[in-house]
């Protein structure tokens, strides 16, 4: 019995399960130099990116992890996407439902043109992208970006892009029952939900919230407004100091990343 047998034995007798975490064959991203445009294959169909890193780990969340699994009992549920970015996001959709009809709001300019190469290369119907920037009023923002997916209104130190970008309502996307919302756009999230007059219209979420290190922090109000609205909500942690009480960390100016699954009650 060699050492690795001799462990895992050990472990059984233990009781302790040994999981190995899906590869996703992406793998081989992880070594190229970082915000470099690369072309990979999702589901057969080439796919851009312009950087392997950040897509390796969003892949990873969305078709290993599936943080955007929803349950629905219609064939053609109704989904919007708020910060689409390359579109991984919405090729999973349509790999859970074909039929759904899908709103896809992308606001960094560059990300938006890959976004539409790479759903058009694909038989996909019943799609919507917009250009926008997502608010809680119709506006003109500074859009700033760090060149992978990580754009946002927020100001940013030194930013590779900056655009002036329109902005939409989001309850100009809701006119009937939204199966399922998702919300990752950089930090405006809890203004454009907590504004939002039509969340009642809306039955599942899945939101990441962000906390910057330059701004008090609204993680309350966004839960109370999820209350107020008659949601249910579940937290996990994305990204947090292992002790935030004796040391400080922040990643792109933030100190707090966390993914909230949403549902009706």
């Amino acid at each position: 019995m060699n050492l690795k047998e001799y462990i895992l034995l050990l472990f059984q007798k233990l009781g302790i399960k040994i999981i190995k975490s899906p590869r996703s064959g992406f793998e081989y991203l992880l070594k190229k130099k970082r915000y470099e445009k690369n072309t990979v294959e999702l589901n057969g169909v080439p796919f851009d990116i312009t950087d392997g890193h950040s897509f390796y780990y969003s892949h990873k969340e969305i078709f290993i992890d599936k943080i955007y699994r929803f349950q629905s009992n219609k064939k053609d549920p109704t989904i919007i996407d708020c910060g689409s970015n390359y579109g991984t996001s919405i090729v999973y959709f349509k790999k859970l439902y074909p039929d759904s009809g899908i709103i896809g709001v992308e606001a960094d300019p560059h990300i938006f043109e890959i976004l539409k190469k790479n759903l058009n290369q694909r038989s996909f119907s019943n799609i919507t992208l917009l250009n926008k920037a997502i608010s809680g009023e119709k506006k003109t923002v500074q859009f700033f970006s760090e060149g992978a997916d990580g754009g946002r209104i927020h100001n940013m130190d030194n930013p590779k892009y900056s655009y002036k970008v329109e902005t939409i309502d989001l309850d100009e996307l809701i006119d009937e029952e939204v199966d399922f919302l998702k919300m990752d756009i950089e930090g405006a999230e809890t203004e454009v939900l907590c504004d939002s007059k039509k969340l009642n219209k809306v039955k599942q979420m899945f939101i990441e919230y962000h906390s910057f290190t330059d701004e008090k922090q609204k993680l309350g109000n966004l839960l109370s407004c999820l209350s107020k609205n008659n949601f249910r909500y579940y937290i996990h942690t994305q990204f947090c100091s292992e002790k935030p009480l004796v040391q400080d960390e922040s990643h792109l100016g933030m100190d707090l990343q966390l993914n909230i699954f949403v549902k009706r009650n």
